[in-house]
Order: structure tokens, then C-alpha cells, then sequence
């Protein structure tokens, strides 16, 4: 017995150091495993934080940054919904890309009778006439619906001609399941559209200097009209806006309400701080709680995310030259300055360093054409975690196209060019038959010479003064072919790819006719 446990003893050692080894190993691959679950894990949280921490009442919602139009939150942003009177952001989008505020319009029948009974408006008159700026100021503050039906037919003709317009330009900024077919979002079964979609329509709005100077104001007055001889007093019905009211939020800029049976209350509001504006849209609400869900996503949204700067404006600024091609010939209009139009900004969340954000420049090394100020010429591509956002880079100079003036002048020096170039190339080719006719005579002589008798070799001194009269002649030939046709091929024009090669190599110089070569190695 002793002697099997003596010869079991190594192997009892062995299983016991190996078994905390065992163990060790084991560990390390649970934390491992663990590790890589509670990653996963933090991935889905991350993604589901928004959702869990956010508990909406309205049946669609979204939030976006309006820098980028990147979705911060989403409830269903994509679910077709009766938009009510937040359709008039398209309203007067259109307006004013349409229109100047000083412009006058002046109310038809259809106009003003062509709206619900007891549906908002502010009494305007048949055949009034009111400027576009206090049209809209109608429009944001009181949702008169027909100011809405006014803009409609000032800038289409009629309000059928407009929802077909508010239409094409809703998939020309990105809407994907909007349909519009009238200007004021009074309810019709084929008048609709989704949370992102009216996202993103109030993020081109907000685009327009003249809107953000009227979102925020929360009153307003009209004089008396050629047919109202009483002022008009005007107030704000966003109470995220009225200091006064208990849903007021600070930090809120602008927006525009909506209500009817069909689609409940609906809301876009505004909100901007430290640098970061957000956009909210909420639809079909009860109750005030269009107002409470707007304000769980703008703190949820400033909680989370910052606006981080990427680069200056003179990070990414450059110079490049602007020609017009005339006579098929580049000719140099001058240079632009290249350069976004402000400091470029990236919503990030909270926490995450600039340097995660890549850049990638698209700049033109030159531009064809006469620019405008303010014509896009490059971009930037802000890349961070999969997600782009595009950056304009605008001209900051304008850069004018040929003038009459200017073209008379190039034709008349392509002309010259031309000429001159004619009577070069004619004057060589005479110069070149002379050389030959000569050549070809003293050959002919030399070979008479050769024929005559010694007695008539004799000459007399009028024909020595002949010959050498012939003999200078043959020497200006011989110069002329030799030192001055070989110097004047300055003359010639040259592309502007061999100038650039002749240039970088001094010793290069053109191709030209063997006898040439001679005569351009002495420096005359």
C-alpha cells in the first residue's frame, strides 16, 4: 500500500499544480467571454438608450440635428400621418424662395373663402392687399389659413399648381412619403407625410435668414390695408415660445403648430443651445402632450450629444484659377477663393474628440466659366462612425466672363497672330526658292566654266563687278538661312505644354530642319 502511494505521489503533484492552472484558464476565457457579452451589450444599450429613457405619448416623432440632419431619436419617423397645419413650413419655404417680403399680394375669392368654416384665419378681405412678409407673419403666428391660400396662388397661380410644387420640391429635399394638395394641411386623405420628412423640410427652412428672424417673435401688428382701416394685432400660439406659459422652454427658437380631428395635434419646434440646434417633430398627440414629448426629446438631445468643432474656415481655404474657353483656346478669367461659408461644426456625443471625425476634401484645381460669389464649388465629406455629413465649400469672390470688348480684342490679336505667321512662312519659302534658283545657276556656270577654251577665259571688269554684286547676294541668302530663319522661330507660338517643358529643360530646344541647327549654334 505504501509503495502505491509512493508511485501514485508524482501524479497526485502534477493534478494539483494543475489544477489552479486550469482554473486560471477557465477564468480568463469567462471574463473574456463576459467582457465581449458586456460590449454587446453596451452596443444595443447605446442604441436602445433613446428608446428606453424616452416614453412618448405622440404615435410618431423624430429628432434630428439640424447641422446635419442626422436622426438623434426615432419613434416611427417613417409612418405616413395627417400633418395639419405644420404643412405650412412648405408653405413658406416656397415663399420665400419664391419671393421678396416687400412683395404685394392682393387676395382673391378663392383665396379667402376657400377654407374650412371656423378654421384659423384673421379675416382677411376680398381684393386686400397685404406685403408677403405680413402674409407670413399670418401664417407663423395665427396659422391663417387663407394667407396660406394667398402665398399659393402668388407664387403658382393657383393652389393646385403649389401643392404639386410643394410636392416636387419635398423629394427634392430628401421626402421620401409626402404628398401634398393643398397649402394649409386642412385635412384631406391624400394630403400626408412623415415625422422625418417634415424634419426635413424645417431644416431647409432654416436656411433662410428672413424665417429665423420671424420664428422667434411671439407678436406682431398690420397696419390698416387698403380695405381694413383697423390695425390687426397678431399672437404666437407656440407656448414653448410664451415666456408666459407653463410649457415654455428656454432654450426653444421657433416652430409651428398644427391641429385637426383627423390628425390630432401635431408640432416642429426649434431648439438651439451651446452651439447645437435640434429639430423635433411629434404628430398625433392629445392634450398638451405635443409640448411635454417635445421637450423630453430636446433634453434628452442637449444631454447627450455637442456640437464639436472640426476646422476653421481658413483650414480648408483656397485659390484656384478660373478660365473661359474662346476660339478653342483657354483664355484666363482670373482666380477664386474657395472656402466654407463658416467654421465647420459635427454633432458628436458628448465626450468623443474632434480627431474621430475624418475629412475628406473635393476641390477643383480649376474652374471653367464665369463664377458667382456664393456658387458651390467644392465640398467637404465630415465622416464619423459610418454617418457623412456634406459640407459646401463657396466661391468668396465673383470672377466676370469675357466682354464683347474683350473677345473683339482676342479676335483681332489671333488675327494679327495669324497674318503674321503667313508673311513669315512666305517670306522663308522665297528665301528658300532664291537659295535654290541660285545654287542651282552657280552649279550650271561652274559647269560652263568648265566647257570654255582658256583664250575666252578672260573677264572683263564690269563682269567682275557682276559677280561679286551676285556673289553678296548669294551671302545674305546663305545668312538668311542660317543665322536669322533659325532665330526667328520665336516668332512661332508655342503650346503651353512645351514652354512648360522648354522651361524645366534649358538645354531643349525645338525640332527644326537639319541646315537650321548650323545656323542656331552661333550666337548671333
Amino acid at each position: 500500500m505504501k509503495k502505491r502511494l509512493t508511485r501514485s505521489l508524482p501524479f497526485l503533484l502534477a493534478f494539483t499544480i494543475a489544477l489552479p492552472s486550469y482554473s486560471v484558464f477557465a477564468e480568463e476565457e469567462n471574463q473574456a467571454k463576459e467582457t465581449q457579452t458586456n460590449e454587446t451589450n453596451k452596443t444595443q444599450a447605446d442604441e436602445t438608450t433613446a428608446n428606453d429613457t424616452l416614453s412618448l405619448a405622440a404615435e410618431t416623432a423624430v429628432l434630428i440635428d439640424a447641422a446635419s440632419g442626422e436622426i438623434l431619436y426615432d419613434k416611427d419617423a417613417d409612418k405616413k400621418m395627417y400633418p395639419a397645419s405644420i404643412t405650412k413650413l412648405m408653405t413658406i419655404l416656397l415663399a420665400l424662395e419664391n419671393g421678396k417680403l416687400t412683395d404685394e399680394i392682393t387676395f382673391s375669392h378663392d383665396a379667402v373663402y376657400n377654407i374650412e368654416p371656423g378654421s384659423a384665419h384673421i379675416a382677411i378681405l376680398e381684393g386686400e392687399t397685404l406685403t408677403l412678409e405680413q402674409v407670413l407673419r399670418a401664417i407663423i403666428l395665427r396659422s391663417a389659413n387663407e394667407a396660406s391660400n394667398g402665398v399659393a396662388e402668388y407664387v403658382d397661380g393657383s393652389v393646385e399648381a403649389f401643392a404639386k410644387h410643394m410636392t416636387e420640391r419635398a423629394k427634392e429635399l430628401g421626402c421620401t412619403n409626402t404628398n401634398f394638395v393643398n397649402a394649409n394641411g386642412l385635412f384631406d386623405e391624400n394630403h400626408y407625410t412623415t415625422a422625418h420628412d417634415m424634419a426635413l423640410i424645417a431644416r431647409e427652412l432654416l436656411k433662410h435668414e428672413e424665417y429665423r428672424s420671424m420664428m422667434s417673435e411671439t407678436d406682431y401688428k398690420i397696419p390698416p390695408t387698403n380695405l381694413q382701416t383697423e390695425t390687426r394685432y397678431l399672437h404666437g400660439q407656440h407656448q414653448m415660445l410664451n415666456p408666459n406659459s407653463i410649457y415654455y422652454y428656454k432654450d426653444a427658437i421657433g416652430g409651428k403648430t398644427g391641429y385637426t380631428v383627423e390628425a390630432g395635434n401635431t408640432l416642429v419646434t426649434y431648439a438651439e443651445r451651446d452651439g447645437l440646434t435640434l429639430i423635433a417633430v411629434v404628430m398625433k398627440c392629445n392634450g398638451a402632450e405635443h409640448y411635454t414629448d417635445t421637450a423630453a426629446l430636446f433634453d434628452y438631445g442637449f444631454a447627450n450629444y455637442a456640437s464639436v468643432k472640426i476646422a476653421a474656415v481658413s483650414d480648408y481655404t483656397s485659390t484656384v484659377p478660373v478660365t473661359e474657353t474662346y476660339n478653342k483656346k483657354a483664355v484666363a478669367l482670373g482666380k477664386v477663393t474657395i472656402a466654407p461659408s463658416e467654421d465647420v461644426y459635427y454633432t458628436l456625443p458628448k465626450g468623443t474628440d474632434a480627431s474621430a471625425v475624418t475629412v475628406k476634401t473635393d476641390i477643383p484645381e480649376g474652374v471653367e466659366g464665369a463664377v458667382k460669389k456664393g456658387q458651390t464649388l467644392g465640398t467637404l465629406q465630415l465622416s464619423y462612425n459610418g454617418k457623412t455629413q456634406t459640407v459646401d465649400l463657396i466661391a468668396q469672390n465673383a470672377v466676370d466672363a469675357l466682354t464683347d470688348a474683350q473677345k473683339a480684342e482676342l479676335d483681332k490679336s489671333s488675327l494679327s497672330g495669324m497674318v503674321k505667321r503667313v508673311a513669315i512662312g512666305v517670306g522663308i519659302a522665297v528665301i528658300v526658292l532664291l537659295l535654290i534658283f541660285c545654287i542651282t545657276r552657280f552649279i550650271g556656270e561652274e559647269s560652263s566654266c568648265a566647257d570654255k577654251d582658256p583664250a575666252e577665259e578672260e573677264i572683263t571688269e564690269d563682269k567682275q563687278k557682276a559677280d561679286i554684286r551676285r556673289n553678296k547676294f548669294y551671302g545674305v541668302c546663305f545668312l538668311f538661312l542660317f543665322f536669322i530663319i533659325p532665330k526667328a522661330q520665336g516668332f512661332f507660338p508655342e503650346s503651353h505644354e512645351y514652354r512648360r517643358y522648354r522651361c524645366r529643360n534649358s538645354s531643349f530646344s525645338r525640332p527644326a530642319p537639319s541646315l537650321w541647327k548650323v545656323g542656331a549654334a552661333f550666337p548671333f
